[in-house]
């Protein structure tokens, strides 16, 4: 179960940059549906029930939330600032602990972004995030494998989280 306690605060990593537009309005984010709220339709209903699966195993275990969200567009505000909203809307992570993951795709704008909360920022560095992204996430997606991209991604993303004593 995804809780909407937490505080997720901390801007970890883009994956490439882009400017936004000053004072563009927020514009309606996703509902916060389950682990996988794969609105860019990116993965197929088996890959997704998959992912689920592996992320739910995760924070059973390390007690981290962790959710991928696919978006069509970001409308265009840059991946940080949506990155940002998206997290302080849903509340990935535990309120005391912080310790939220999410993994950001938007496929029409070719950005991908890992935002960690601070009570992970140990477990998954700046630098950590980078190399997923640029070995595990983009390989895929200029192989036009999105699926397999945003599945190894998150694999790479719960081997790095997943150490013992990595969360409370």
């Amino acid at each position: 179960m995804i809780h909407r306690t937490g505080l997720f605060a901390a801007v970890v990593l883009a994956g490439c940059g882009s400017k936004s537009e000053e004072g563009v309005p927020p514009r309606d984010l996703p509902a916060l549906t389950g682990r996988v709220v794969d609105t860019a339709d990116l993965l197929t209903p088996d890959e997704e029930g998959l992912l689920t699966r592996e992320l739910a195993a995760s924070e059973k275990k390390t007690r981290a939330q962790f959710v991928v969200v696919t978006l069509p567009s970001l409308g265009g505000r840059r991946i940080e600032d949506v990155g940002v909203e998206l997290g302080r809307k849903w509340g990935i992570g535990r309120r005391d602990i912080d310790d939220g993951v999410m993994l950001i795709v938007a496929p029409t704008e070719r950005k991908v972004r890992i935002e960690v909360a601070y009570g992970l920022e140990g477990v998954l560095r700046d630098e950590e995030a980078k190399a997923i992204i640029t070995d595990h996430i983009m390989p895929r997606f200029k192989q036009g494998d999105m699926a397999g991209g945003v599945m190894a991604g998150s694999t790479a993303i719960i081997r790095e989280i997943d150490v013992p004593g990595a969360t409370p």
